[in-house]
């Protein structure tokens, strides 16, 4: 290929795939008949899979196994997690302490983020991390492609702080994405920093310059690609999507999304109290409930085999054996969503970024503010996590209900289905603070953004 551009891309987790593959970045990126794109991935298995979907002549798939870290990198690797100081972070750690009653960690927790949560600290740690680490995992594929950007959508994983140190070594140019709207209040700092970050929205660039150290002039808002399909027209009509549940179009459709059993053992209450409440007519005589668990979690068969009437989707496919980033939605799981969240009248969940999913559509949020079983666990209680940072901002737009009891969570459920406008400015400052962009263009932002990057624009 005559001046032929190579773009490194990291897909190790399914929120890479789902951001990059799924949205208009990498059509954008491929509308330059000179770019050729190199996606890393971590097994075959994932490879195969994501080359049914995305086979162009100009994609090529390289395995890099993640590998058992050690000696001074193992060290850096660690010391990333006792060097951000955020709200979020003194949460999961009194949350851990409740759990594991170690003093000693907690305490020296503390008194590390209070002495080396510095930017100067943060800056003389990411020196140290960039001679020191002489890992070279990734020499063999520079000296193979010899590319000419790389874009890495995960920076808080160390195999891509692996591909980004050689990147850099060879003053190659890279760019960062963060994929997510909590990891960089959440997580942790990043051990080496890109030439340039992609962010969703303005809130993150914010945190992106206080947390991480980038120079504002090289954070690029986005706004938020996986959304571009929300405000999209590729809507199915009610009668059609009802159907597939045996409802009628004139049934309310009441959505739990769950939180998953990594994070809470409340799911199972809360949808038996939401079924009970139905079948006893605490709820309209025509509203129905559809459970919708999440992508990245496993469900235990056993406790839907309880309730065969359930009506739920369990979309993605899961690579791994365990919660956790390998996980996959193809494109029928992304419009189906799109559909359920344009059909459904009312959300009921924890704290979840679906708020804000189904806050594009207009539609009413109720989270739950309350555990019907109270938890021994901290680990295990959902209600913890409106105390962190990104969480606490979007409740800050008023466009999500706290229901503060099982009462309360009736009533405004009543109210709701009764009158849908009810929250609505809020629900609009909600998704104007979090999305930024609302015209369904964000991933061909990335995409030119990106290409401009690869021709010195």
């Amino acid at each position: 290929m005559k001046d032929s551009k190579i773009i490194f891309i990291s897909i190790f987790e399914g929120v890479e795939a789902k951001n990059l593959l799924r949205t208009p970045v990498l059509k954008t990126l491929l509308s330059d008949e000179n770019v050729k794109i190199i996606l890393f991935t971590k097994t075959k298995e994932k490879a195969e899979y994501y080359k049914k979907s995305f086979n162009d002549p100009r994609i090529e798939y390289e395995v890099v196994e993640k590998r058992t870290m050690r000696g001074i990198d193992s060290l850096f690797s660690k010391l990333k997690f006792l060097l951000l100081d955020s709200k979020t972070i003194d949460l999961k750690r009194r949350m851990l302490f409740a759990e594991d009653r170690n003093f000693l960690k907690y305490y020296f927790g503390k008194l590390a983020k209070k002495v080396f949560s510095k930017k100067i600290i943060r800056k003389l740690v990411r020196y140290l991390d960039f001679y020191l680490v002489k890992d070279r995992t990734y020499k063999q594929f520079f000296d193979k492609y010899n590319p000419s950007l790389v874009f890495l959508a995960h920076l808080f994983d160390d195999p891509e702080i692996h591909l980004l140190r050689e990147a850099k070594r060879r003053k190659i140019i890279s760019v960062g994405f963060v994929n997510s709207w909590d990891k960089v209040t959440s997580r942790s700092i990043l051990r080496l920093l890109p030439d340039k970050i992609i962010v969703f929205n303005k809130i993150v660039k914010q945190e992106v310059f206080e947390y991480a150290d980038m120079k504002k002039k090289d954070i690029f808002v986005s706004g938020i690609p996986q959304y571009d399909l929300f405000f999209s027209d590729r809507t199915i009509d009610r009668d059609s999507f009802m159907g597939k549940y045996g409802l009628s179009a004139n049934d309310k459709l009441i959505v739990y999304a769950s939180m998953g059993k990594a994070f809470s053992d409340s799911d199972w209450d809360i949808i038996d109290l939401l079924t009970a409440s139905e079948k006893d007519g605490l709820l309209p005589s025509n509203t129905k409930l559809l459970v919708r668990f999440q992508p990245n979690d496993f469900v235990d068969e056993g406790e839907i085999k309880k309730r065969p009437s359930l009506r739920y989707d369990y979309p993605g496919i899961r690579f791994s054996q365990k919660r956790g980033v390998d996980w996959d939605m193809d494109e029928s799981d992304l419009n189906h969503l799109r559909n359920t969240l344009a059909h459904m009248d009312l959300l009921v969940t924890y704290a979840s970024s679906i708020s804000i999913d189904a806050a594009i559509f207009d539609k009413p949020v109720i989270n739950i503010n309350f555990e019907i079983n109270k938890k021994s666990s901290l680990l295990k209680s959902p209600t913890q996590y409106y105390s962190s940072g990104h969480y606490k901002k979007a409740l800050d737009a008023g466009g999500i209900k706290m229901a503060k009891n099982e009462r309360d969570l009736l009533e405004s459920i009543n109210k709701y289905i009764g009158d849908p406008s009810l929250e609505r400015e809020g629900r609009r400052r909600l998704v104007k603070e979090q999305c930024e962009f609302t015209d369904g263009r964000s991933g061909e932002r990335i995409g030119n953004f990106v290409l401009d990057l690869l021709y010195g624009k």
